[in-house]
């Protein structure tokens, strides 16, 4: 087992020498988008900003979904944010190209630190950005976080339209389609495209279930639902379940690291849970050339949660250290 340390943000930052750090994140609809921003800003660890505004593509919910980033807009710029800090009008569906651009630019301003918000970026964008900053040499400590809400909405559809089963951009894997595979999937809230998925496949040889728990019992009540939903009317014996805490990164990429040793076959990942776990995910896959699949909705409703969650009278503000001062605490050995 390797020490990886991870906790509030407030305490994961006072376990080294102060540093300033280079903040990657997003303007979205979500209030909790704000979270890891406003508390960084508020210890006077900040050096810099990159707000990357992302646009779904036009839908029912583009109404409320303006109105909703103007307010974000408002609250970060009343709070000591730039306007002139918010990258505008991002395309979900943009090229790679385009996203690794925006990591290199962070790259090139001065320091060597660079905190990458994953709470509000969807996996097409921050699987390639955490690979780039993973790798990269220019970076030397690397810290992702992650804000839980206050309570996600409940009773309609969380994101809609989705692309086919495909990769994400960069994650292709090595020898795609030509090989068996064992399919380690994070379960969340939606599973149709991988209920799909799995009647038209057969080369997943096994299916293992990373399953969120301890988790917010409206959240379990959801996994179990898709658990249930997703093994119905097929081999009950192909799928094997393995519970991650919601939130605890490293717990989940110590299980995707053990079940690579017990397998025969290379893995593959379907990151449909907590973006937590999926960080996990992408820290195994971008060392070890494996695909990761995700049909990438198209639209997701503005109103995904509400409020930003507390622990202790503090925001529910994860930091994860990934990297510290050049040594890498996610290795694959």
């Amino acid at each position: 087992m390797t020490y990886r340390p991870w906790g509030l943000l407030d305490w994961a930052l006072k376990l080294t020498n102060r540093r300033q750090w280079k903040f990657l994140g997003t303007l979205g609809t979500e209030e909790r988008c704000l979270g890891a921003w406003k508390w960084l800003s508020e210890l006077g660890d900040l050096a810099s900003c990159r707000l990357l505004e992302i646009r779904d593509l036009p839908s029912r919910y583009s109404q409320l979904a303006e109105t909703l980033l103007h307010l974000r807009e408002e609250e970060f710029c009343s709070v000591g944010g730039k306007a002139s800090e918010i990258t505008r009008s991002v395309e979900l569906l943009t090229e790679l190209h385009r996203i690794v651009t925006i990591a290199q630019e962070v790259e090139a301003q001065n320091g060597d630190s660079v905190l990458l918000d994953i709470t509000a970026l969807p996996k097409r964008f921050f699987f390639p950005l955490l690979r780039q900053f993973h790798r990269s040499e220019k970076v030397r400590d690397l810290l992702v976080t992650y804000t839980c809400p206050g309570r996600y909405i409940d009773g309609e559809p969380l994101s809609e339209n989705a692309t086919d089963w495909l990769t994400l951009p960069g994650f292709q894997g090595d020898g795609y389609g030509s090989k068996p595979e064992t399919l380690v999937a994070s379960i969340g809230f939606m599973v149709e495209s991988m209920q799909n998925h799995l009647a038209s496949i057969i080369r997943h040889e096994s299916v293992k279930l990373l399953i969120p728990f301890p988790s917010p019992v409206s959240m379990l009540r959801r996994a179990w639902e898709s658990v249930y939903r997703l093994e119905s009317a097929r081999e009950r014996g192909k799928f094997q379940h393995y519970r991650v805490g919601t939130v605890d990164l490293c717990a989940a990429f110590d299980r995707i690291y053990r079940l690579s040793r017990e397998c025969s076959s290379k893995l593959a990942f379907a990151p449909f849970g907590p973006k937590p776990i999926s960080a996990a995910m992408c820290l195994f896959a971008l060392q070890q050339d494996c695909a990761v699949h995700y049909p990438q909705p198209r639209v997701y409703n503005p109103k995904y949660s509400e409020g930003v969650g507390s622990l202790e009278g503090k925001p529910s503000v994860y930091a994860y250290w990934i990297k510290h001062d050049g040594q890498n605490f996610y290795k694959v050995l």
